[in-house]
Formats: C-alpha cells, sequence, structure tokens
C-alpha cells in the first residue's frame, strides 16, 4: 500500500476536527501516540493512525457508535470491534492507499491531558511525560512487531523528555531501571533486516539513510545513558544530603584536625 501523504494528514485531521467538535465524545477521549507527538511536539516522522484513551469506560457504546459514524464519513470500514482492552475501527478511503486505524484504550494508567488547540480545535492531549511513559511500554512490549516505537523513544530521549516511571512501573510490573535493561537486550536483537519494518515508509529517504546504520547504536546509547543515570544520580543525591545536614545541624561535629580533642 502506498501513501499519499498529504491526503492521508487531511483525513486524520478531519476526523479529529469531527471528533473534537463533537460535544458528546470530545469531553471523554484523551488524544495520545505518534500522530499526537507529530501535531504537537515535533516528532520528525510521518504518523498514519489515531490513538486516543477513553475517560469514562460508562461511555464506550456511545464513543463506538460515534467513531464508527465520523470514520464512515470518509470511505469504508474494514473491520470494527470492541476488544478487550479497546475499541478500534479501520477506515479504508481508498483502496490504493494505507488504511486509518482509529484505536481506542480502555484501560486506566492514570494519565494526565493537557488542552490543546490546533487550527481552532480544541484537544485533550496526553502530556508529554505520560506520552513517553506509554511509549516505552508499547516498545517493549511489541518489539519486533515495528519499529515506530523503537524511532519514538529514540526522539524522545535525545529531545530530554520527561517520563512518568510511575506508569512505566505500573504497566510492567518491576522497576523502571529494570525496564530499561530489558529494553536494551531486546533492541539488541532486532535484525538490520527488521530494523525499518511498519517505520520505512514513514520516514524520508535521508532519515531511512541514517535509520538503517545509526537508529539501533543510537536508541541503545541513550536507553543505556537513562539507565545509568537511574544508578547513579540516586547515590549523588544522598551524598549531597548528607553534606547539606552536615553543614546545618547545629552542633554537628566535623571531623579531621580541627574536630579532634587535645590530650
Amino acid at each position: 500500500m502506498t501513501i499519499d501523504f498529504t491526503t492521508h494528514k487531511n483525513i486524520l485531521f478531519q476526523i479529529l476536527k469531527d471528533i473534537y467538535t463533537e460535544t458528546a465524545i470530545a469531553p471523554i477521549l484523551g488524544f495520545k501516540g505518534g500522530t499526537a507527538s507529530f501535531m504537537f511536539h515535533g516528532l520528525d516522522r510521518f504518523s498514519v493512525d489515531l490513538d486516543f484513551d477513553l475517560l469514562d469506560e460508562a461511555e464506550s457504546e456511545r464513543v463506538f457508535a460515534h467513531i464508527e459514524k465520523i470514520a464512515g464519513q470518509y470511505g469504508a470500514i474494514k473491520e470494527s470491534r470492541r476488544k478487550r482492552f479497546s475499541l478500534l475501527v479501520v477506515l479504508s478511503y481508498d483502496d490504493k492507499s494505507a488504511n486509518i486505524k482509529i484505536e481506542i484504550n480502555r484501560r486506566a494508567f492514570g494519565s494526565r491531558y493537557e488542552l490543546k488547540t490546533y487550527l481552532g480545535v480544541a484537544m485533550q492531549v496526553m502530556i508529554r511525560e505520560d506520552m513517553f511513559a506509554h511509549k516505552l511500554m508499547a516498545m517493549h512490549e511489541r518489539i519486533g512487531k515495528t519499529s515506530r516505537d523503537v524511532y519514538d523513544v529514540w526522539f524522545f530521549l535525545k529531545n530530554h523528555w520527561p517520563i512518568n516511571k510511575d506508569i512505566v512501573e505500573k504497566r510492567a510490573g518491576i522497576s523502571y531501571p529494570e525496564v530499561l535493561k530489558k529494553c536494551i537486550t531486546q533492541i539488541g536483537k532486532i535484525t538490520d533486516r527488521n530494523l525499518l519494518r511498519g517505520l520505512g515508509e514513514l520516514l524520508t529517504e535521508k532519515q531511512k539513510d541514517w535509520a538503517r546504520t545509526k537508529l539501533k547504536p543510537d536508541v541503545i546509547f541513550l536507553l543505556k545513558l537513562a539507565l545509568e543515570n537511574e544508578i547513579v544520580s540516586p547515590k549523588f543525591q544522598k551524598r549531597n544530603v548528607l553534606k547539606l545536614v552536615g553543614r546545618t545541624i547545629p552542633g554537628a561535629k566535623r571531623r579531621g584536625k580541627q574536630g579532634r580533642k587535645r590530650k
């Protein structure tokens, strides 16, 4: 399937406009994922899908019906399913073009959102640190299926995005440093043949040339750096706190020649 980027982007954004100007569902959908990062945070790759969080599970049927209706205005609905953890609608607007997948997550992880505006349309968008946390977990959980997650994690790390470690640990059931270690190992096993799977068609030729040789080692380096910060930073902070306590507590004794008693 080919992607006409202008047409695909226009339809994506029109669907978003329809969703967030529909008062019945706009307040209960949190926009997230690659397209949200592309639109609001400068992600430098194209994105083809729409991802949301459902903020009120009791409204799932109403949201599902509205999304089907909105998507159906732009082409044929190829798939429409209520899954255990999500609602899924797949739209085909052209038989020769890539589909648009609209997926609404039904699980609650305590994510936060902020109001942002695009071309006059207000949208609830997941904050950066929570978006990074979910993207890191998506990479960890589906490594090898698509390299979009690997690219996005590299982009977020390179641009010093903050990350919500609590969400990572809640989803993973292990500590944040342990997740980083597992991700480093997983990425190290990705073969060159699979490196651009699900990603190559979303990059420029120049970006693809870079990704073939640099993406894997660069993201591993940045993950190792993040892991090192987790190991070194707590020790550094503890040492500085102890020094500060020694300077500020009245009566605290200093060791050394001046602190020794004369015999």
